[in-house]
């Protein structure tokens, strides 16, 4: 007679079942919660009695949790080797919030720069890069560096397997944009043009999609060795099961998750929050497997809550000034106003952009922006005394601003705050947008060794799972290497499933 198996969860509930509808298995210890329970938290632990036993609904090789830039790149690597994958998403649509983003892309070296006569090589990009991520608090280099190195080749392979389009860096670089930097085919905010070629192609290959599923817990083998994961349907609450050889957890950071910040970052929790889906699931349920979750207390910088004006300073000439009229900040970094507006309690900002930037090659962007946030718009105005009535700020405070940056123009740099983009005059006429600092991403999540296999505190990897992008404490938290994170992943995740078949045959 065959030996019937059980199987156990670990995960947010701490949930063991047996297969079958055989009697549950003996609990296991789970460790203490990241933070304070919610009440739909506290409900569920409650109802832990009523859980269904395990029964698989699918079984595939490699289960994909998260269906973002590096959830995709993940799968492509195993897809490509003639295996099944499923992508598993908990929102409605696929792409989570890397379909949101901004589209900004920090590579060098790429086949699409290297057509637009722009030469540098990662490796010639990364000592400027590499005082970016310590700037951002990074302390992982070498990590950071095989990220960035990787980049240009997940860029390559999304264009020439999958059909990925970016905009031609020329239309920017010619002009004064930075030569570093890649963005989708219509600019600012299309991150259309790169994600859907990307699962249209996966799924072309074989990929399937669940999606409105949230992923609550790890289901453990006899031998407590991870063997796929339990769902809920999002709607329904009821349970899905999936079997997997090999799990990646791609599910992102936690800036969303008022308690985690709470418990992590106290310093941020008053702060307003950009994602809505962020909600830290990842890390809780590697946590409850064992393991190691590194840095999640380290501040995170902020951005504006119209994510795409904060990038604006990047391929345009624009002025950014506080309530007052004062300018406080570099325009060409999409994080500088935000964190110094939270930080000296300015309240809110102004960008303030004219004819250069909405006729740019970035026209799309603000057509898109300013069309979606009438209310916030102020302009047209022809002269900085009118446009100041209209910011209800002192005339002679802001003409003082516009004096300045134009005095920085002219001498071709800006020792007050570095900026070095579009480093040019505004004309007429101006135009202004109002901002506000928000989260919108996180430091720090669960501990991998170099392929992204999940570790413990004593270093010693947990079998069968695998984590990318924002979730791991070694990302670095862009588009470009998050999707190199998972290129990265997947390519070990194929090698791996390759090297058990060859050892079982």
């Amino acid at each position: 007679m065959e030996r019937r198996a059980f199987f156990k969860l670990a995960g947010t509930s701490a949930v063991l079942a047996a297969a079958g509808g055989l009697a549950a298995c003996s609990g296991t210890d789970v460790p203490a919660p990241l933070a304070p329970p919610s009440s739909e938290e506290e409900n569920a632990t409650s109802q832990v009695a009523d859980d269904p036993a395990v029964s698989f609904t699918s079984d595939v090789d490699v289960l994909v949790v998260g269906s973002g830039i590096a959830g995709l790149s993940a799968a492509m690597a195993p897809l490509e080797a003639g295996r099944s994958v499923l992508i598993a998403e908990k929102l409605d649509l696929l792409g989570g919030e890397s379909y949101a983003s901004t589209g900004v892309m920090h590579v060098s070296g790429s086949a699409v720069q290297k057509e637009a006569g722009i030469s540098v090589t990662a490796d010639q990009a990364w000592d400027a890069r590499k005082q970016e991520f310590a700037d951002a608090g990074v302390t992982d280099f070498d990590f950071a560096k095989r990220l960035f190195l990787a980049a240009p080749d997940w860029v390559d392979h999304v264009v020439d397997t999958y059909g990925a389009q970016f905009e031609d860096p020329r239309d920017y670089v010619q002009n004064g944009g930075p030569s570093g930097i890649l963005l989708p085919k219509r600019g600012i905010g299309d991150m259309e043009s790169v994600m859907t070629p990307l699962r249209d192609g996966l799924t072309a290959k074989g990929a399937t999609f669940s999606t409105g599923v949230r992923g609550t817990a790890f289901i453990l083998d006899e031998a407590d060795n991870v063997c796929g994961m339990r769902f809920r349907d999002v709607k329904t609450n009821a349970p899905v099961d999936v079997r997997a050889r090999l799990v990646v957890v791609a599910t992102g950071g936690f800036a969303s998750s008022q308690p985690l910040v709470h418990a992590n970052v106290p310093s941020q929790e008053r702060i307003g929050c950009y994602t809505t889906a962020s909600m830290g699931e990842g890390q809780k349920l590697c946590a409850y497997l064992g393991g190691q979750l590194n840095d999640m207390d380290k501040a995170a910088p902020l951005t504006s809550d119209l994510p795409q004006v904060a990038a604006w300073g990047l391929f345009g000439p624009v002025l950014i000034v506080d309530a007052l009229g004062h300018r406080f900040a570099r325009e060409d970094d999409v994080n500088a106003a935000a964190n110094a507006c939270a930080a000296d309690e300015r309240g809110y900002w102004w960008t303030v952009f004219g004819q250069g930037l909405s006729t740019g090659a970035q026209a799309h962007s603000v057509a898109q922006v300013t069309a979606k946030n009438a209310k916030r718009l102020v302009g047209p105005f022809d002269d900085v005394e009118a446009l100041a009535g209209g910011l209800g700020v002192p005339a002679d405070t802001l003409k003082d601003a516009f004096s300045q940056y134009e005095h920085l123009v002219s001498e071709g740099k800006d020792p007050d705050f570095g900026r070095v983009a579009y480093l040019q005059k505004i004309e007429p006429p101006y135009y202004a947008l109002k901002q506000f600092p928000v989260r919108y991403k996180t430091r720090g999540g669960a501990r991998t060794d170099g392929d992204g296999r999940l570790l413990k505190a004593s270093g010693s990897v947990i079998p069968n799972v695998y984590c990318c992008g924002s979730v791991a404490a070694g990302s670095v938290a862009g588009l470009a290497t998050n999707g190199a994170f998972g290129l990265i992943v997947g390519r070990a995740v194929a090698k791996a499933l390759d090297e058990a078949d060859t050892a079982a045959s």
